[in-house]
């Protein structure tokens, strides 16, 4: 019996890896879709900067421009997707705000790397990602549907793992940004605040269950007691993070079919 079931949950895992997780210029259907891909739009902006300072660290790998490059056009296309499909007017027009905001910040993406430039980078993104939080919560607000809060703890997840390994990456390239040990800190205190909502979240079954137990198996990896000055490799802590970013975005699914 417990082989059989150990077999299902492996099933299940492998029916979630074949879905596709965020298809671009895909129906926003409804309010926790828009909240959802607002959380996206906030962890693309946290990968953006840490690519921007590896392909600056690394010039010979090319992957991490593509990577930067990769991840300019998913934000593209997922702001002009939320600005067409908005649930409301005033979303949209909070949506066309955060667009102009874009619009800069892909300008100083733009900038040649070096120490103070990354900086600016930082905080251009801290501002933007800050942005769309507000409209998250203001879509979490108009909605009257119990489960949006859910939805948006476990996108908010991932915007707060995304942005532990950028400081991490800013603190090991020595950014001069005074705000880096305390951006880091603040991004694993939330990351580990909201696994333990998720944890103890009533709709949670055998499915849910299996995937955060995975996701705080990976978080151990990192150290018991995360610390910007941990002694983990930079690019193998990027590796374990990116394994724990699929996770929560297989839980993201599982969490809105399930409420569905």
């Amino acid at each position: 019996m417990k082989k059989q079931l150990t077999f299902f949950k492996s099933m299940i895992v492998a029916l979630l890896l074949a879905a596709p997780l965020f298809s671009v210029n895909a129906q926003i259907n409804g309010m926790d879709d828009f909240i959802s891909k607002l959380q996206e739009l906030r962890a693309i902006s946290q990968k953006m900067g840490k690519y921007y300072i590896l392909q600056g660290l690394y010039p010979a790998n090319t992957q991490y421009k593509k990577n930067l490059d990769d991840n300019v056009e998913q934000f593209n296309n997922i702001i002009v997707e939320l600005i067409d499909q908005a649930p409301s007017e005033e979303l949209e027009m909070e949506m066309q705000k955060l667009n102009l905001t874009w619009m800069y910040v892909n300008k100083v993406l733009n900038t040649k790397y070096d120490r103070a430039a990354a900086a600016k980078v930082l905080d251009k993104l801290e501002y933007l990602q800050k942005e769309a939080d507000n409209i998250s919560h203001l879509a979490v607000e108009l909605t009257k549907k119990s489960y949006a809060k859910i939805i948006q703890t476990a996108a908010e997840s991932r915007v707060m793992l995304q942005r532990m390994i950028l400081y991490f990456m800013a603190n090991r390239a020595n950014i001069l940004n005074p705000h880096i040990e305390e951006r880091f800190n603040e991004s694993a205190r939330k990351l580990k605040e909201d696994i333990k909502i998720l944890e103890t979240w009533e709709g949670n079954d055998e499915s849910s269950m299996m995937l955060i137990q995975m996701i705080k198996n990976k978080l151990k990896t990192l150290g018991k007691n995360i610390s910007i000055n941990s002694k983990i490799s930079p690019l193998t802590a990027d590796m374990v993070v990116e394994g724990m970013d699929n996770d929560l975005q297989l839980l993201i699914k599982v969490i809105k079919e399930k409420i569905q």
